[in-house]
């Protein structure tokens, strides 16, 4: 769900924004641990494998036991509880201020927007258990330790939601809400692990609906809004495919792109009259562009190119959909 994804991102850019000293920080590598973190990305020699090689150093406040850790230590512990009670706040006023109901359960498999929502709550996970170990590798904690942790976290914060959810009338605590949660998390736990599917990436991209924009302009009835907003959310699984191919084969492939594996939808309401209806699954296969491959290496830069490697930027598409194939001109 887009409300865990918006933590998320905070806490993986609360991460980069402190890295100050070191500007790639938090770019995870095969090996990449408290005391082996990314430092710099050097020029590609041209007629060779273009992935970036990276070096790896020990972050300075880590290589000690003085004042500069325990700085980073009590920042992180920080960003974890006044992120979580102001989001607590957030979520109390803007969704759980509805009618009550006794607490039950709510099998909303295959509704009229067909588990769009599902795999928001997928990238939701994956999402927050990076950017908690992405929190907790800043407080000198190893990789595999940090990860372990994050995905506690990132399951208790979820959690936490579907408990409060199933208090109220309109939602009620969604078992299979609960799966895709830990699917999520279970995708971050696989990377710090099992380093090839490391190439593998949940991604999403959105653009608004034509409904969305009638509901804003009160022309049609509904409470429509960018969060279920799922027509317009497109979930992907980037695949970095450079990383993949055997070294003969690297040259014949731009690494600058992934290949991507998307599912949206049709729209499930009416943008004429603001009515339910039930929606088409969209299955889309496309390229598009790897921001960690895009050259440069400032530090302001490497971290909005580590925020953008979650994005699937707009590009050509093929759609399968009940009624047959098609190619999309500008898929966002």
């Amino acid at each position: 769900m887009i409300r865990t994804i918006i933590t998320a991102l905070g806490l993986s850019f609360a991460t980069s924004a402190s890295a100050q000293g070191d500007p790639a920080s938090g770019l995870r590598v095969p090996g990449d641990s408290a005391t082996m973190r990314v430092l710099s990305i050097p020029t590609v020699i041209s007629g060779r494998d273009s992935t970036p090689a990276i070096v790896a150093t020990t972050p300075q406040w880590c290589r000690n036991n003085g004042t500069s850790k325990r700085i980073a230590q009590t920042a992180v512990a920080g960003t974890f509880l006044g992120g979580n009670l102001a989001l607590y706040e957030y979520f109390r006023r803007a969704w759980w201020s509805g009618e009550r109901a006794p607490f039950f359960l709510n099998y909303d498999w295959d509704g009229n927007f067909r588990d769009q929502d599902k795999l928001g709550h997928a990238i939701g996970g994956y999402l927050l258990a990076e950017g908690g170990r992405e929190l907790l590798e800043a407080a000198c904690m190893s990789e595999k330790k940090a990860t372990l942790w994050a995905v506690v976290y990132a399951a208790a914060f979820q959690l936490q939601i579907e408990v409060w959810d199933g208090t109220q009338a309109r939602y009620g605590f969604s078992p299979p809400d609960l799966l895709f949660n830990t699917i999520g998390q279970g995708i971050s736990l696989s990377h710090a692990f099992v380093k090839p599917l490391r190439a593998v990436m949940p991604t999403m991209s959105y653009a608004r609906t034509q409904a969305l924009k009638n509901t804003q302009a009160n022309l049609i009835p509904g409470d429509l809004r960018p969060t279920v907003d799922y027509s317009g959310q497109t979930y992907w699984l980037s695949v970095d495919v450079d990383t993949l191919l055997p070294k003969g084969a690297k040259r014949y492939w731009p690494d600058l792109l992934r290949f991507s594996v998307g599912h949206t939808i049709t729209d499930f309401i009416d943008p004429a009259t603001g009515a339910d209806i039930r929606a088409q699954r969209r299955i889309m296969l496309s390229l598009d562009i790897d921001p960690l491959k895009l050259p440069g290496n400032a530090p302001w830069w490497v971290t909005i190119k580590k925020g953008l490697r979650h994005y699937h930027f707009p590009s050509p598409a093929l759609e399968f959909r009940s009624g047959g194939v098609k190619a999309v001109p500008w898929h966002r």
